[in-house]
């Protein structure tokens, strides 16, 4: 298999994603002390397992302006919830709608980057196994 210019952006999200987002889990729940205990090789594992499925997949997902908007609005509103948290203000409306716009942008992500796997990835794929049935039916006819 060879490298083309589209898997860049796996091999940055291969490289940079996971130890942000085990910094940004560290941070978020303050697991900081739990050397020792399974919880951070457990949690590592899991971002890293997940990273490393979107950036094999990565290679599929032409258009980057929906999710890296989407990726942006993701990081503000983290952000902001880490903000409410520090100051106070965790049960206010505020922080529970950054929280609701959070989630909601989260799925709207994975729907954006998974529509574009499998329109740019699963779909030509079946359709060149389909043509090649359909040829070979037609030369045994």
């Amino acid at each position: 298999m060879r490298f083309k210019r589209a898997d860049l952006p796996g091999f940055i999200i291969a490289m940079a994603a996971p130890p942000l987002l085990f910094l940004l889990f560290l941070r978020s729940f303050e697991v900081w002390h739990h050397q020792g205990t399974p919880l951070l090789g457990f949690m590592a594992t899991n971002i890293a397992g997940a990273v490393a499925t979107l950036a094999i997949f990565a290679r599929f997902i032409r258009n980057w302006d929906i999710p890296l908007i989407l990726l942006a609005v993701l990081a503000a509103a983290v952000a902001g919830v880490i903000w409410a948290q520090q100051s106070d203000n965790d049960g206010s409306g505020f922080a529970t709608t950054l929280k609701w716009i959070a989630l909601v942008d989260f799925l709207l992500l994975n729907l954006a980057l998974g529509l574009q796997v499998l329109q740019n990835g699963l779909l030509p794929v079946l359709d060149r196994r389909d043509a090649r049935k359909a040829a070979a039916t037609e030369a045994e006819a």
